[in-house]
């Protein structure tokens, strides 16, 4: 669905990585470290340029992540993508490691970012939980991996990027191998039907503001718009139209806790040729008006 608007559509800020003012392209802290530097400042949700991994070792708290709360327990790693909007609030006497990096940094150090998108904790139009290692799993390899980085990172040897870049994989592949002893439902798909479901979350996410409609991703899937919703169903729970509506009204939440765009401008970026049209289903998903979900989420966070 085209656009109506004739200038550049407008940009939700976010925070780029910074070390003492300076960009940066990766950051390795603990949590204490952390609540130390940041011990006067308001916890409010933000969002940034990088990805951020947090492994908290110790303690409970909540995490919000893109309007959902999850809670916070020992031994939980949290995976956020740029661009999405969390904020941790933690109870006293916590711990755990926090590593915060940027896509450059990824590209540069043999880790592809479609390999990044495609081990399954980072988002990608849908919502994606937490990992939770359960007390039997052995933790070993992580702490000695993450210990790695530590190192490398504070010593700062020549090739010390490339070395955590090596060592950032392992860890994400040592999450995968606990994942994947967890005793989950999953369901049975062919090879063909996974590659399908991995090609329609990135049209989706990169066409969202264009293609409203299933059968346009089915059109470029070349599979029927039936088709694309059978396996959409089996691995989500949700239609394809859902996944759609869905990334329309993050993107659309987004704008109205992190911007001043109004409404009208907001309809016409996400696609809308009729802004009546967009107010109506934000209203029938959120419960709420535009503007008003916009006063409600800022006095929550005043």
């Amino acid at each position: 669905m085209p656009q109506k608007q004739s200038q550049k559509a407008p940009k939700l800020a976010s925070l780029d990585l910074q070390i003492n003012g300076m960009p940066s392209h990766f950051l390795f802290k603990t949590m204490e470290e952390i609540d130390i530097e940041h011990k006067d400042v308001i916890h409010i949700p933000h969002r940034h340029n990088y990805y951020t991994i947090i492994w908290v070792t110790k303690g409970t708290g909540t995490h919000l992540i893109d309007f959902k709360t999850y809670n916070v327990k020992p031994d939980t790693i949290f995976f956020i993508s740029p661009e999405q909007v969390h904020d941790v609030q933690m109870q006293p006497d916590h711990t755990g490691y926090v590593m915060l990096f940027t896509t450059d940094f990824i590209e540069q150090n043999s880790i592809p970012q479609h390999w990044l998108q495609d081990s399954g904790f980072f988002f990608r139009c849908d919502d994606v939980a937490p990992l939770l290692i359960p007390d039997s799993c052995d933790k070993s390899r992580l702490l000695q991996l993450i210990q790695g980085i530590n190192q490398e990172y504070h010593q700062q040897y020549k090739f010390y990027e490339e070395a955590i870049g090596s060592l950032l994989k392992l860890f994400l592949l040592e999450c995968k191998r606990i994942y994947n002893t967890l005793p989950v439902k999953r369901t049975e798909r062919s090879n063909a039907g996974g590659t399908l479901i991995k090609q329609f979350k990135d049209l989706l996410d990169n066409h969202f503001t264009e293609w409203h409609k299933v059968a346009e991703y089915a059109q470029a899937l070349h599979i029927t718009p039936n088709y694309l919703n059978e396996l959409v169903n089996q691995e989500t729970g949700q239609s394809a139209k859902d996944m759609i509506i869905n990334r329309i009204m993050l993107e659309a939440k987004r704008f109205a806790t992190y911007s001043e765009t109004s409404v009208k401008e907001v309809a016409y970026t996400l696609g809308f040729d009729d802004p009546a049209h967009f107010s109506k289903l934000f209203k029938k998903q959120e419960e709420q008006g535009f503007t008003e979900f916009r006063a409600a989420i800022r006095k929550k966070y005043s």
